[in-house]
């Protein structure tokens, strides 16, 4: 018996099996959709790949593989004099295809050979001919009857080593490589069939609903008509998209018009507006085949009680199983930085739709990562839709350049919703008016940075105003979770009135609808994000304004929002002070501030062109997959715990440490995670003697900082803060 795993115990060719039959399924869902674009040809394709997935795993008859298996399961070793440590099975994998039974062209031996001996992807060098030889002499010949008596497959008559200088990493296979699509859809298929089948799941979700169907009785049931937007959508489903639509014109049913039955992942820039679209396509719309991939979601699931199955949505999100998964652009576009095995998600993008919702809300790096992403995902033959509320014209226009074919079009709401006021002064300045306005109104009030944000709420509290509550990133996961709900449900509550202190953490797609918005000045696109949530989608008709803005003093300027581009947006809006602001002049103005003539020697712009640069120029396998998505978030953070939380709940940190069973201790180290804060290491360098290393798990410090569930994490030392213990 040949072991192909230990756990559960199952043979090579039973798990092989495994893989053909998903063959079949993927075949019959998606088969169209993978070649549509493929020059190609399409049957022969097929081929390739059931011959790469019947020999992908033959290099487990190798004595040293089987030994490992058998030492797992205490069964007695065989004798062998080599070592699994100097050669892994699937570098042995190829010598097993009997190359003249499926008449292999020179170009068919180098896709699949380098699909199969590449699908492990270690860091490994060159295998040795004469060792191998070796292997093929002492080991693998003189098993080649039970090979033949085990595995259901024709094997090559004549194994030898030739099939190495085809896999030599100097000829791999890479970008310009005229043999470089097919090669990424047979490895990175093979990668998902091989995963699949190990965990044990479907490649794909087995079914025919089509969410577009769902959309549509969603909205029928709510008395509602397609709007223009939507029924655009609808007919060019077929097609590429950039759309602009204004806030409240029903984007979300818009985009899943245009997903229309398609395998789709649906991208949004914040987990919390991840969390808020999976819950309104699965509970709202009720299409139940729908999953959420980001790095808490499975928390977010758990949190979640009726669900028993959150594991399992988890799992088979993924393994990219989900017909819909919603989930932020890290879980996609690492893909774009060509790490090691970033074929598995290359390749299902070539038959599924990618939405990517409120764009200009990422930097302009991050932009210039999903723009080549849509590119790479244009050659594949995959489909997106880019849709957002404001667009810097420079991303348009670079798509334009990549050579990428979509259509265009701008949707806007008349309904005239904002009228703004521009103040010379400090937000704090009107404490007292803002104190006032929430006595009988939903009072929203967004600072740039989190200590204004502390700093605003400090202030409210001190004049006893009413029903003040403060929303930032600077809460543990679990307090920030309840917070979350709680602005939500407080938005939507009749009669209740007060006030709620956040950052920018609510711009992007969370459903809240204040009736006054206080702000500091930002970048315009940030601003303009920040009104949609105030009047969401009704008419304003007062005569006083319902948005005033801060234009002194403003905190996160310089190092959070772009310096010359937040002046020149005050400039842009002063023309609009006191006035309604439509949603025809914010696109307007967002175009002219993104103009390349605006942004003429702006560092937004180099920043722009320097991302596209680099990622034009990026070498194959050179990074590994959670560098990539380190570079895709542009991480700088570190977690950290509040002293007294740690204190709280210390015994969690020592039976983490006791722990031997892997999922328990898994379980431990997510509830410890739910404690925990990031904060930049910029933050990090400043409070060095006020963090200490935590002797259970590294990558956490204890924080010897102030916090409580109300306020959040202090970074500030105690002698910047009045000796005043009434808030914490």
């Amino acid at each position: 018996m040949y072991y192909a795993k230990s756990n559960p115990i199952e043979t090579v060719e039973e798990h092989t099996s495994k893989l053909l039959e998903n063959i079949l399924l993927l075949k019959n869902l998606y088969g169209e959709q993978i070649l549509k674009e493929a020059d190609f040809d399409k049957n022969r394709f097929w081929t390739l790949l059931e011959i790469v997935c019947k020999y992908h795993d033959l290099g487990k008859v190798y004595t040293p593989f089987q030994n490992m298996i058998r030492e797992k399961l205490k069964e007695p070793l065989l004798n062998t004099k080599f070592n699994y440590d100097v050669i892994k099975h699937e570098q042995l994998s190829p010598m097993f295809i009997p190359v003249e039974k499926y008449s292999l062209s020179k170009d068919e031996k180098k896709l699949i050979y380098q699909a199969i001996y590449y699908h492990h992807e270690r860091d490994s060098k060159d295998i040795n001919n004469l060792y191998v030889q070796e292997i093929i002499e002492k080991d693998i010949k003189p098993q080649i009857k039970q090979i033949k008596k085990e595995i259901p497959y024709e094997i090559e008559e004549n194994i030898n080593c030739m099939y190495i200088k085809y896999v030599q990493s100097r000829n791999r296979i890479k970008e310009n490589d005229q043999l470089y699509i097919e090669y990424c859809l047979l490895k990175g298929i093979l990668h998902r069939l091989d995963h699949c089948s190990s965990a044990g799941i479907e490649v794909e979700e087995n079914t025919l609903e089509n969410i577009a169907n769902y959309v549509d009785k969603f909205m029928k049931e709510k008395n509602f008509q397609k709007n223009d937007l939507q029924e655009f959508c609808t007919q060019n489903s077929c097609n590429n998209l950039l759309v602009i639509g204004s806030t409240g014109m029903g984007k979300t049913e818009a985009s899943l018009f245009w997903s229309n039955g398609a395998k789709t992942f649906f991208t949004l820039p914040i987990r919390t507006s991840i969390n808020a679209i999976y819950d309104r396509i699965k509970e709202d719309i009720g299409y139940q085949y729908t999953g959420l991939l980001h790095s808490t979601a499975l928390d977010y699931l758990e949190e979640k009680d009726e669900f028993s199955n959150q594991e399992e949505i988890y799992n088979q999100s993924q393994n990219l199983y989900k017909k819909i998964t919603t989930c932020t652009i890290d879980q996609i576009f690492p893909f774009v930085f060509k790490y090691k095995g970033y074929e598995k998600m290359y390749a299902t993008l070539s038959y599924s739709k990618v939405i990517i919702d409120e764009i200009q809300a990422y930097s302009p790096e991050i932009v210039a990562i999903i723009l080549k992403g849509l590119e790479m995902i244009y050659k594949i033959g995959g489909k997106f839709m880019v849709m957002t509320a404001t667009l810097p014209q420079i991303y348009k226009k670079e798509l334009e350049k990549l050579g990428i074919e979509f259509k265009f079009n701008e949707f806007m709401k008349q309904t005239q919703r904002h009228k703004i006021k521009l103040e010379d002064k400090d937000i704090t300045e009107d404490i007292k008016i803002i104190k006032e306005k929430a006595k009988n109104n939903k009072v929203l009030i967004i600072a740039n940075t989190v200590n204004k944000a502390i700093e605003l709420y400090l202030k409210l509290i001190e004049e006893k105003a009413n029903n003040v509550q403060l929303l930032h990133s600077r809460f543990t996961y679990n307090d920030r979770s309840k917070k979350e709900e709680k602005i939500k449900k407080f938005s939507h509550q009749k009669g209740e009135y007060g006030i709620w202190i956040t950052t920018q953490i609510v711009e992007a797609s969370i459903d809240i609808d204040f009736d006054y918005l206080y702000t500091e000045m930002s970048t315009l696109d940030s601003l303009f994000q920040r009104l949609g949530r105030c009047y969401r989608s009704r008419q304003y008709d007062r005569q006083d304004e319902n948005v005033r803005i801060y234009t002194k003093n403003m905190s996160g300027i310089k190092y959070i929002y772009d310096e010359e581009i937040n002046e020149k947006s005050i400039q842009l809006l002063k023309k609009y002070d006191g006035m309604i602001l439509e949603e025809k002049d914010k696109v307007k103005l967002v175009d002219t501030l993104y103009s390349e003539e605006m942004l003429k020697d702006s560092k937004f712009l180099k920043n722009f062109r320097s991302g596209m640069n680099v990622l034009n120029n990026l070498l194959d396998y050179q990074t590994g997959k959670r560098e990539a998505q380190k570079l895709l978030r542009n991480i700088e953070n570190i977690n950290v715990i509040p002293k007294n939380i740690y204190e709280e709940n210390i015994i969690l940190f020592e039976n983490y440490v006791k722990e031997k069973n892997y999922k328990e201790r898994h379980n431990i180290k997510r509830k410890i995670d739910r404690l925990t804060i990031a904060i930049s290491q910029s933050q990090q360098r400043k409070l060095l003697d006020r963090l200490t290393k935590n002797p259970y798990i590294d990558e956490i410090w204890i924080a010897d900082l102030k916090y409580d569930d109300n306020v959040g994490l202090l970074l500030k030392k105690d002698e910047e803060y009045e000796e005043d213990e009434k808030f914490l």
